[in-house]
């Protein structure tokens, strides 16, 4: 019986050291009415240290790139110890508020949410398929076909990563009509071991499109997760 019960510690000790680290919780602050915008924010609290941390993103769609002047952070230091991450990044929000409610407030609907990662997905580079609504009509369906290509090498301190999205306009036959790249596949990040696409969303006009990506971070803090998105604009 005391063997068992010491296997069973130790098995216990290694999950526990296997995925220590922390999962932000990921929040959607939606489009600006026009749709050229999109504002997201993560928060939480580090594993072992415990400290609170919070950071707000403001993206310009077409463009795929952050507005400078609208990212905020409030990153992990022992004066926040005591705090959980909600309150800080609620902290965060009301300083900057005038700032975001410029660039946000639509928040995607059920009927603007093209894609949904589900318990039944069989792994982060699985094919992701949904439908053209904008260019679409009664007599010709046209549909997105998606895959994340993704680049790992390295291991322990030397690990890198980076990866990009394809995406392939088809018709209802299958025959591809345009492709495109979405993402910058020579970006290398630092201790990033896999990306996940979890949910594709869409602004009131179907136009402004943005991948909500997971990234899974292994450093000697343990395993962590963090959040990212792709952004680009469809075209007519």
């Amino acid at each position: 019986m005391k063997k068992l019960i010491i296997c069973f510690v130790l098995i216990l000790s290694l999950c526990l050291s296997v995925f220590a680290g922390d999962v932000a919780e990921y929040t959607d602050l939606g489009f600006s009415p026009d749709g050229k915008y999109f504002v997201f924010a993560q928060y939480g609290v580090t594993d072992k240290d415990f400290e609170p941390y919070a950071e707000i993103y403001t993206v310009d769609v077409a463009k795929n790139d952050f507005v400078k002047d609208a990212v905020f952070k409030s990153l992990p230091g022992k004066s926040k110890t005591g705090k959980n991450g909600l309150s800080v990044f609620e902290e965060l929000y009301n300083k900057n508020e005038a700032t975001l409610k410029k660039y946000s407030g639509e928040k995607a609907s059920l009927e603007t949410t093209l894609y949904l990662r589900g318990p039944e997905s069989k792994g982060s580079t699985e094919e992701i398929t949904f439908k053209d609504f904008v260019n679409s009509s009664e007599e010709k369906e046209l549909f997105y076909t998606i895959n994340l290509v993704k680049h790992i090498s390295g291991k322990g301190k030397n690990l890198k990563s980076s990866f990009f999205i394809g995406l392939e306009q088809k018709d209802a036959e299958g025959n591809i009509l345009s492709r495109k790249v979405i993402g910058n596949p020579d970006f290398e990040r630092k201790n990033v071991s896999d990306y996940t696409i979890r949910r594709i969303i869409a602004d009131k006009t179907g136009k402004s499109i943005v991948f909500e990506i997971e990234k899974r971070i292994e450093d000697e803090k343990g395993t962590s997760f963090r959040y990212m998105v792709e952004t680009f604009i469809l075209d007519n």
